[in-house]
């Protein structure tokens, strides 16, 4: 399907996680952080969970770990023998910048970007706050918000950088069939509705061939703070949880929490703050199930349940399966003085294609229309034309390390309509 581009008013998203980067600028750096970047502008952030695999390279094997991520392929590593794995011919591209990253949420680097404020329990993260990223792009009044606080202050300017889905991970104790667990889609709005309460349940034993899963009952763990990727997944759930898009499914299943990213779960449902804690508690719990984003469940080795998607074809959260979903997106611009200036894909909430992961998303980058350091403003803007397929090149490329991590690179159209917002309104 062909991509449109509408420049109504306009301008992550997740996360996922995916998902908000907030990334600062130290105006005068202390000591310490001089002797960190001795020729470099340090450029810190925090944001979307989803990203911090593909960021800073927790969780991966070399020649991708930690090594090999965005920010320390693309600036100079923190520390700089990041910049050197093993195998990789790698960074820095930028030797002028160099990055930090702590993930918060996606709620909560929205919030440091407006008010340039690091966001708390981040203390590692100095202030302004230079650019942020979220899985739930911007809406409201956060549209014409200007940013507060010194040396920045303009409005924020929004960009899709990475695909990446929401896997339904879990530790059933199990011996699922060898092509994989399948959920079908009145089977999985039963079990995130707290309606299906045991892996032995008919529904999940009739999707898989009629064998007997598990006698275990079922523990799901979702986000309980402000998360990109509890906004995909409540709005995914919101659109397919009903009688017009599943026939046949009960009414009991029928998604009544609302989209946001946080839902009133169901008293019974483990609670976690971060994705990495959501993973943490599968991996280590029996009769589990929740969901992550696919880069955290690579990283954990964690199965994720292939997942019935609305052409009736069960479907992982793979690179090509959410790549699949995002060719069926629409490019939105919108935002108002100047117009344009923020991207969102929209029809993702319920993708058409055969091949598609049905709960995938695309983390968004904000910055600012106006920068008081000349250095930061060259700095995000070319990191994000580098992250995008931009020059200059590296080895590994950009979209190398994010495949390798469990992310999607975007498809081509959505890169060049991100490429042309950032160069258009990043001074």
């Amino acid at each position: 399907m062909a991509f449109n581009c509408d420049r109504q008013s306009n301008r992550l998203a997740s996360s996922i996680s995916v998902l908000a980067i907030t990334i600062g600028l130290v105006a005068a750096q202390s000591a310490s952080e001089k002797s960190l970047a001795q020729t470099s502008t340090s450029i810190n952030g925090a944001g979307a969970s989803t990203v911090n695999t593909l960021f800073v390279g927790t969780g991966t094997t070399a020649p991708f770990s930690p090594q090999g991520s965005w920010l320390n392929v693309y600036g100079v590593g923190n520390p700089p023998s990041l910049n050197n794995p093993a195998g990789a011919v790698n960074g820095p591209v930028n030797s002028g910048v160099t990055f930090k990253y702590a993930p918060v949420g996606s709620g909560a680097g929205i919030t440091a970007f407006f008010t340039q404020t690091p966001p708390a329990g981040s203390p590692t993260i100095p202030s302004p706050v230079s650019f942020a990223a979220t899985d739930d792009p911007l809406t409201g009044a956060n549209v014409e918000r200007v940013a507060t606080g010194s040396p920045n202050g303009g409005k924020a300017v929004q960009v899709p950088v990475v695909g990446v889905g929401i896997a339904l991970a879990f530790n059933a104790g199990i011996n699922e069939p060898a092509s994989g667990l399948k959920l079908s889609r009145i089977t999985y709005c039963g079990i995130l509705n707290g309606n299906i309460t045991n892996w032995s349940d008919a529904r999940i034993k009739a999707d898989n061939g009629g064998k007997v899963v598990s006698t275990l009952p079922i523990k799901v763990v979702v986000r309980q703070d402000s998360s990109g990727s509890t906004f995909v997944l409540s709005n995914h759930l919101d659109a397919i949880c009903k009688p017009s898009a599943t026939p046949g499914i009960p009414p009991a299943y029928i998604w009544n929490r609302g989209v946001g990213t946080t839902v009133k779960w169901p008293t019974t449902f483990i609670k976690e703050t971060g994705g990495g804690a959501v993973a943490t508690r599968i991996a280590s719990t029996a009769g589990t199930i929740g969901y992550v984003d696919s880069a955290t469940r690579l990283a954990k080795n964690l199965p994720a349940a292939l997942l019935q998607n609305k052409s009736g074809s069960y479907v992982g959260p793979t690179t090509a399966g959410i790549q699949n979903a995002l060719s069926s997106g629409k490019i939105v611009k919108y935002g108002a003085a100047p117009a344009g200036r923020l991207i969102r894909i929209d029809n993702l909430a319920d993708p058409t294609r055969a091949s598609a992961y049905p709960i995938s998303t695309v983390t968004y980058v904000l910055f600012y229309d106006k920068y008081a350091s000349s250095t930061i403003a060259a700095g995000v803007r070319g990191f994000v034309n580098w992250a995008l397929g931009g020059t200059p090149t590296s080895n590994p490329t950009a979209d190398n390390i994010a495949t390798a991590r469990g992310y999607a690179p975007l498809p081509s159209a959505i890169k060049d309509a991100s490429r042309t917002v950032v160069n258009t309104f990043i001074p």
